[in-house]
């Protein structure tokens, strides 16, 4: 069994939100393209990366590039509602607790994890949980997997200090090798994913609906 079980919240926990939400926009007669490529944009990253606040964002950079008849409060409503519990990973949880550390991982905003946690409780069900805005990276930066691996082994990493744009090397490198290949990845994302496989993490790519694929790979996961 692994030590860890690392599940990305949207995708994985969560289903992806934002075709909810673009439906939502579209009958509302907002351009749902332009919104998507807000909530895409650079801007954007840095709110998920904890750089800029909720209402920089929001009231300042998104309101002044959409028109003023938007309703930037149902935009942003609609941007959070847009999620679906996956029952077969609440599941899974459940049944891991206690017997492997539960780690939640995003590059989400704070304000949508609030909400999500108002509607969902699901932080209850994790042990910990590692966001964008914790470390100043989102997906697929390498420091973000870096950040993970130190997050949930903290004794045995506590000498290493890990700096953006550079990647570990040497003998602090084959660490963090030896400490991911103990962590399962859930991940709906390849691209995102890929920097997991530099530190030798298991990882799984996951559809909804298709658990029994994880179980078929990993079938110490139902004992």
């Amino acid at each position: 069994m692994f030590d860890a079980l690392a599940i990305d919240l949207g995708g994985v926990l969560f289903s992806a939100g934002k075709e909810y939400a673009k439906k939502e926009w579209i009958e509302h007669g907002y351009d749902a393209e332009l919104i998507h490529s807000l909530l895409t944009s650079p801007p954007s990253m840095d709110l998920r990366k904890g750089i800029i606040q909720d209402h920089e964002f929001w009231d300042i950079f998104f309101k002044s590039k959409v028109p003023e008849s938007y309703d930037i409060d149902f935009i942003k409503q609609a941007f959070y509602r847009g999620y679906l519990l996956d029952d077969d990973i609440v599941a899974l949880m459940r049944r891991l607790k206690g017997k492997v550390r539960l780690v939640a991982f995003s590059g989400n905003i704070p304000s949508r994890i609030e909400y999500l946690d108002k509607q969902f409780q699901f932080r209850k069900l994790f042990d910990s949980e590692v966001y964008s805005f914790d470390c100043g990276a989102t997906k697929p930066d390498i420091y973000f997997i870096e950040y993970l691996i130190k997050h949930i082994y903290p004794a045995e990493t506590a000498n290493v200090v890990l700096h953006h744009g550079t990647p570990l090397t040497g003998e602090s490198h084959q660490l963090f090798k030896s400490l991911g290949k103990k962590i399962l990845y859930l991940d709906d994302s390849v691209k995102d994913a890929a920097p997991s496989k530099e530190y030798d993490i298991n990882t799984f790519i996951y559809a909804r609906g298709h658990i029994d694929k994880l179980y078929e790979k990993y079938p110490e996961l139902k004992e």
